[in-house]
């Protein structure tokens, strides 16, 4: 059975920034089955597709609470804090990955401006219920197998869509992101070294500070100062995995003079400090040069 076969699976791995531009990817999935799995987070620059393969599973956002059992499943979005975790007595099976990249910002947006986060969906006839959860072991064993991006990438969007059948956006008012929204984003990624302010941001994107911050918020679903340190902590992430630099090198790189407050930075957004991190990536031999 493939519950035996990926029990307990985990995958991580950095996507390329040219698959990241054009694809869904994903950084890591996995099959969680630990009474005591908790996260609880201010951001983090992913969203989250979930299914509740048993137990109980507990969400906590934008002020509600929700409680999922086997069948149900659903869309995070990590950028705004996040609560989930299982139940001790009635331990949750959570299947799920991350996932960002081409599409995904509008989407989560979209989802964010009518209220629909979570979104999260019951699946009551059996046959659906095996065929959502067969799409998540699936794209474990695609990674598992070493398929390529394009291929992973194909196979976790339609897994989105999926979740996402239900959903009718015939009736969604038509919200193509502004093209000076975009141009701001990619600002932000070509200037990861400085240390920006939001009067910098508005003006590459041409608008006032409240309408830039409005709109930005609107479409990326987080605002702009904390995506802006989201792309930070990512580029932190790639550093410590994909080079020898030390950690103050990456800290002063990332625009961050005071090493100290990086560090907290990135033990906040990751969990772990970054001398631990990269410690825990190297014992299992992820995120190494050439993968």
């Amino acid at each position: 059975m493939r519950e035996e076969t990926f029990y307990h699976y985990s995958f991580f791995k950095t996507p390329s920034r040219a698959a990241e531009k054009c694809l869904i990817v994903s950084d890591a999935m996995g099959y969680t089955a630990d009474p005591e799995f908790r996260i609880d987070r201010k951001t983090f620059y992913n969203y989250l597709a979930f299914y509740v393969w048993k137990g109980t599973f507990y969400i906590h956002q934008y002020g509600r609470s929700y409680t999922l059992h086997a069948g149900e499943c659903g869309i995070m979005n990590l950028m705004e804090a996040h609560v989930y975790y299982s139940d001790p007595e009635d331990n949750t099976h959570l299947l799920w990955f991350h996932f960002r990249g081409a599409g995904a910002d509008p989407l989560i947006g979209l989802l964010k401006e009518n209220g629909q986060l979570p979104y999260i969906i019951e699946e009551t006839e059996k046959g659906e219920r095996r065929k959502l959860a067969d799409r998540f072991f699936e794209a474990f064993a695609l990674t598992k197998d070493g398929a390529g991006e394009t291929e992973i990438g194909a196979h976790l969007y339609g897994t989105v869509m999926e979740i996402l059948r239900g959903y009718d956006f015939t009736r969604q008012e038509d919200r193509r992101m502004p093209r000076e929204l975009a141009g701001a984003a990619g600002y932000m990624d070509g200037h990861l070294g400085e240390d920006l302010s939001l009067d910098e941001l508005s003006r590459s994107a041409g608008m006032g500070k409240y309408h830039f911050c409005h709109l930005f918020k609107k479409y990326y679903g987080t605002a702009p100062m904390q995506y802006f340190k989201s792309r930070k902590m990512e580029a932190a992430r790639r550093m410590l995995e994909n080079t020898d630099d030390s950690i103050d090198e990456i800290a002063e790189r990332l625009g961050y003079m005071n090493p100290g407050h990086f560090r907290r930075m990135f033990k906040n957004y990751f969990g772990l400090p970054p001398s631990r991190y990269r410690g825990k990536r190297e014992e299992t031999g992820a995120g190494k040069k050439g993968e």
